[in-house]
C-alpha cells in the first residue's frame, strides 16, 4: 500500500512521473478537493531529492497569485513526503495541443498572458521557473490557466547545472550562463509559438543539434501569423538583454499587439475558445462537470448523509414492528449520479454512513476501486426524505415501486418490484393486495437474496406535506484577511449560517475598498440547516493603504442584519523597478563630477538613494537623498574635487531600493603651460651664451622646452629640454657660438610644447662695436713732433724711461 497524506482521502491518480505521482484527494475535515504531489518512494530516501522537494514547498509558500496553483501545506513523516496544492480543475495545455494541434492566435495570447503574469509574480520574489512548458500549464473550464510545478526553480542569477526540458530551454542555459527572468520569457514564447503553429520553433531530436539551433539558428517567425511575429522575435531573441526586461513588460507589449490585431475584446474571445477546447476533453477533468439538473453539491451530500443516517435508524426501529416497512425504506432508491464509469466520483457522497444495515438485508458490496463510481446517496424530495442509491454495476436507475401485501401473503412471497428507468413512485393511500404479486422488470434487476416478509394488513405511504418557510436563525463572519498589498491580493473570509429548515436561502456578499463597492456575489443555499462557506476575491488593484471590507447578509435576513469585517491594508512597500546612472566630468581644468540618476518605482512612498564617488576604487565622497511622491525621478548628484584628478578613474555607485547601478570614467587632462620667461641671458667673451629660463604649468604632466640661439638674425643652434613632475621649473641653457662678430645682435628665444599662455619668451643683446681701423701716416722734418712709439715695437725700451739727452718731466 502506498503512503497517503494523513487527513486526506485519496480519490484517484491524475498524473505520474519519474519523481512521483499526483492524486486527486479530499480534505477529510472540510471536504474540499485538492491535488497532492507525492515524492516517489525511490527518491524519498535520497537526501538530495528530499531536500529539493522541501525547497519546492518552501518557495511555493511565497507564491500567491491567481495565475499560480495555490500551495496548501507540506507533509512529511517517516513514511513519505507530499505537497498539497489547490486542485485546478482543468486539462493541461499539452492535452489541448495534442488533441487540436493549435489553439488559434487569440487563445494563444490568453495563455501567454496568464503564464507571463504568473511568472512575473515569481520573478518579483527573485525566482526563475526554468521548466515552463505545456505540461505545466493547466487550462480550466472557464478558459483561465494556472502555472504549476516549480520543482527546479532557482534564484535569479544562479549558475548551476543546466536543467529543464530541452525544446524550451533558452540559449543561455545551453551555454552555461545564469538564469534570469528572460529565461522564462524565452520558454513562454516557445510555448506561444507552439500554440500558434502546432510545432516548436526548433525540432531536432539530437540534443547537440537542438542546442545549436537554440543558440544560433534564425527564429522562424514567418511560420506564425503576421500580427504576432514581433512578439515572437522579441521573446526568442538569442541575447537575454534583447528580450523584454521582465514578464510584466512583455505583457504590456502583448496586450498592445493583441488590441491592434484582434480588437479590444480579444481576451474574451480567446477565453471562450479555450473553454470550448477544454469542454471537448471533459472526460480528462479531475472533477467532471456536474449535470445541469438536478445539481448535487458537496453541502447537499453532507446534508443527505445526515438525513440518510436518520432514515436508516428509523428503518431499523420500524423493522421491529414490520419487516415490510423496513424493506420499503431500503428498496426505494433512485440514481442521481453520473453513470459513466470513467468519471470520478464525489468522495464526500461516497463516504460510509454511521448506521448499520437492518437485519435481514444483504450486506453492502465490497469497497469499489477509485476508478469505479461508488454508491452515491442523495435525497429525493418527492419521497419525503428517503435516500436513493445508484447501482454502480448497472446503468439502470432503480426507482420506487408500488408494494402491495395482504394478510394471506406467505412468508416466501416476493413483493412486486417494478424496475424501470422511467418509473415513478406510487403514492396511492390505499395499496392493493395480491397473494402472488406480479414482477415487472424493464430491464430486470437482480434481487438477491429475497428478504422474508411477515404478513401485515397494509402499508400506507405517508402523504407529502408542504414544509414550513425557512428562516435564518444565525449568521457569523470569521477569519477575514487580505493576503498581499499589490494588485492580485486575495481577500478571503468564512461565513456560517444556521436556518430553521432546509428550504432555500440566498447569501449576499459585498466587497468594498475604501468604501467603494468593487465586487458582489449571490450564493443560493438549500437542503441543509447549517452552512459554512469560504469567500475569496482577487483584488484587481493594489489595496495599499486602504480599508478592505467584506459584508455578508442573507435573504431572508438574519437576526441583527448583515455582518461586516474590515482589514486595514498597510502602505505598499515601494519597489524600485528601474535604476540607471550616467557620469560626467567637467571640462578641463574643472574638477567636478556629476552623476545623473534616473529611477522608476512601483509606488510613491519614500525611497532612499545613495551615490558614492570613488577615485581609483577609493571612496572619496557620499551623497544621499530621499525621493518620494512620484513613480519616476531624475536626480543629479555631484562632487567637486580640489584639483582635477588627471589620469585617474572616477566612479559612482548608486544604491536605491535594493538595486545598484554603477558607472566609471577615466579623467583626461590636456597638458597646460601657463607662462615661460627668460629672466637673464649673457654672452661671454668666449662666445658662449647662457640663458636662465622659467616655466610655470597648470599640472604635472610632461612639457618640452625649446630654446633657440640666433646671431645676426640667423639661427645658430637650438636645444630641447624635457620637463615633468612639477608645476614650476627653473633651468639654465647654454650655447657656444662658433664666431660672434663685433657689433652683432644675438638673441635667445624659449617656447614650449604645448604652447604657453604667453606664447613664448626671448632675450637679446649686442656684441661690442668694432674699433675703427688705423690709417697709414707720412714722416715730416719738423723736429718738434716726435712720433709715438709702440712699446711692443721695442720691448727692451720702457716708455717711462727718458732718453739720455731728454731733460725729463718733473712731476
Amino acid at each position: 500500500m502506498e503512503w497517503e497524506a494523513p487527513g486526506y482521502t485519496e480519490v484517484k491518480q491524475i498524473g505520474a512521473g519519474a519523481s512521483g505521482r499526483v492524486v486527486l484527494a479530499v480534505h477529510d475535515e472540510t471536504g474540499i478537493k485538492v491535488a497532492i504531489k507525492y515524492l516517489s518512494e525511490r527518491w524519498r530516501h535520497d537526501p538530495v531529492a528530499l531536500a529539493r522537494f522541501r525547497a519546492e514547498a518552501r518557495l511555493l509558500t511565497t507564491l500567491r497569485d491567481p495565475n499560480v496553483a495555490t500551495f496548501w501545506e507540506y507533509i512529511q513523516d517517516t513514511h513519505g513526503a507530499a505537497i498539497v496544492m489547490e486542485l485546478v480543475n482543468g486539462v493541461s495545455l499539452r492535452a489541448l495541443l495534442r488533441e487540436n494541434g493549435t489553439t488559434g492566435p487569440e487563445a494563444a495570447l490568453v495563455v501567454l498572458k496568464g503564464s507571463l503574469l504568473g511568472l512575473a509574480r515569481a520573478h518579483s520574489i527573485g525566482l526563475v521557473h526554468r521548466d515552463y512548458k505545456p505540461e505545466n500549464v493547466i487550462v480550466r473550464e472557464d478558459g483561465a490557466s494556472k502555472l504549476v510545478d516549480f520543482g527546479i526553480a532557482v534564484r535569479q542569477g544562479t549558475i548551476s547545472q543546466p536543467e529543464g526540458t530541452p525544446p524550451y530551454m533558452a540559449p543561455e542555459l545551453w551555454s552555461g550562463q545564469p538564469s534570469s527572468a528572460a529565461t522564462d520569457v524565452y520558454a513562454a514564447t516557445v510555448v506561444f509559438f507552439e500554440c500558434l503553429t502546432g510545432h516548436r520553433p526548433y525540432r531536432s531530436t539530437e540534443p547537440s543539434v537542438l542546442g545549436y539551433q537554440h543558440v544560433h539558428a534564425p527564429v522562424p517567425a514567418h511560420d506564425a501569423p503576421e500580427p504576432v511575429r514581433g512578439l515572437i522575435l522579441r521573446g526568442l531573441a538569442k541575447d537575454p538583454a534583447a528580450r523584454p526586461v521582465s514578464a510584466e513588460t512583455f505583457v504590456a507589449e502583448l496586450e498592445e499587439a493583441a488590441r491592434a490585431a484582434y480588437g479590444e475584446d480579444w481576451e474574451e474571445r480567446g477565453r471562450r475558445r479555450l473553454a470550448g477546447l477544454v469542454l471537448l476533453l471533459a472526460l480528462l477533468l479531475p472533477v467532471p462537470q456536474a449535470p445541469a439538473a438536478p445539481q448535487v453539491t458537496t453541502s447537499l451530500a453532507q446534508t443527505v448523509f445526515r438525513s440518510a443516517r436518520g432514515v436508516r435508524a428509523g428503518a431499523v426501529k420500524m423493522a421491529m414492528g414490520t419487516a415490510l416497512a423496513t424493506l420499503v425504506a431500503v428498496t426505494v432508491v433512485i440514481v442521481m449520479a453520473n453513470r459513466d464509469r470513467e468519471t470520478p466520483f464525489d468522495p464526500v457522497a461516497a463516504a460510509p454512513t454511521e448506521s448499520g444495515i437492518p437485519a435481514g438485508l444483504p450486506s453492502p458490496p465490497p469497497a469499489i476501486p477509485s476508478e469505479t463510481p461508488e454508491e452515491t446517496l442523495t435525497e429525493d424530495p418527492s419521497l419525503g426524505g428517503l435516500p436513493s442509491v445508484s447501482d454502480p454495476a448497472s446503468d439502470t436507475a432503480i426507482t420506487p415501486a408500488t408494494v402491495s401485501a395482504s394478510p394471506s401473503t406467505s412468508a416466501d412471497s416476493t413483493p412486486a418490484v417494478s424496475s424501470s428507468p422511467t418509473a415513478t413512485a406510487s403514492t396511492s393511500p390505499t395499496p392493493s393486495t395480491s397473494t402472488s404479486p406480479p414482477v415487472s422488470t424493464s430491464p430486470t434487476p437482480s434481487v438477491s437474496p429475497t428478504p422474508s416478509v411477515s404478513p401485515t394488513p397494509s402499508v400506507s405511504t405517508p402523504s407529502v406535506t408542504t414544509p414550513p418557510v425557512t428562516t435564518v436563525s444565525g449568521l457569523r463572519l470569521d477569519g477575514f484577511t487580505v493576503d498581499g498589498t499589490a494588485a492580485g491580493a486575495v481577500a478571503g473570509g468564512r461565513f456560517t449560517v444556521t436556518t430553521s429548515g432546509i428550504g432555500p436561502i440566498v447569501m449576499n456578499a459585498t466587497w468594498r475598498v475604501s468604501g467603494q463597492v468593487v465586487h458582489e456575489e449571490r450564493l443560493p443555499l438549500s437542503d441543509a440547516t447549517g452552512y459554512t462557506r469560504s469567500l475569496r476575491y482577487v483584488l484587481p488593484d493594489a489595496p495599499c493603504g486602504k480599508d478592505v471590507t467584506l459584508t455578508v447578509s442573507t435573504t431572508p435576513a438574519a437576526p441583527g442584519g448583515a455582518r461586516s469585517a474590515t482589514v486595514s491594508v498597510p502602505e505598499c512597500p515601494t519597489r524600485v523597478t528601474g535604476l540607471r546612472v550616467a557620469l560626467q566630468m567637467a571640462a578641463a581644468p574643472g574638477g567636478t563630477a556629476r552623476a545623473r540618476v534616473t529611477m522608476t518605482a512601483s509606488g510613491t512612498a519614500a525611497v532612499p538613494v545613495t551615490a558614492a564617488f570613488s577615485v581609483n576604487g577609493d571612496r572619496v565622497a557620499t551623497r544621499e537623498a530621499t525621493l518620494s511622491g512620484r513613480t519616476s525621478y531624475t536626480r543629479v548628484f555631484s562632487h567637486a574635487f580640489r584639483s582635477r584628478p588627471c589620469g585617474a578613474t572616477v566612479s559612482v555607485r548608486v544604491l536605491a531600493g535594493g538595486r545598484t547601478a554603477t558607472r566609471s570614467a577615466r579623467v583626461s587632462c590636456p597638458p597646460e603651460v601657463k607662462r615661460v620667461s627668460i629672466p637673464r641671458a649673457v654672452l661671454g667673451d668666449g662666445g658662449t651664451a647662457t640663458a636662465s629660463i622659467s616655466v610655470v604649468t597648470g599640472n604635472e604632466r610632461p612639457v618640452r622646452l625649446n630654446v633657440a640661439f640666433y646671431v645676426g638674425g640667423r639661427l645658430a643652434g637650438s636645444k630641447a629640454v624635457p620637463l615633468s613632475g612639477e608645476t614650476s621649473y627653473g633651468t639654465t641653457v647654454s650655447h657656444t657660438y662658433a664666431r660672434v662678430p663685433c657689433g652683432t645682435t644675438w638673441l635667445v628665444r624659449a617656447t614650449t610644447v604645448p604652447r604657453a599662455g604667453n606664447g613664448g619668451a626671448s632675450y637679446s643683446g649686442k656684441t661690442p662695436a668694432c674699433e675703427p681701423e688705423e690709417l697709414p701716416t707720412e714722416d715730416t722734418e719738423e723736429p718738434s713732433e716726435q712720433p709715438t712709439k709702440d712699446p711692443s715695437e721695442n720691448p727692451t725700451e720702457s716708455p717711462a724711461s727718458p732718453r739720455p739727452d731728454d731733460p725729463g718731466t718733473v712731476d
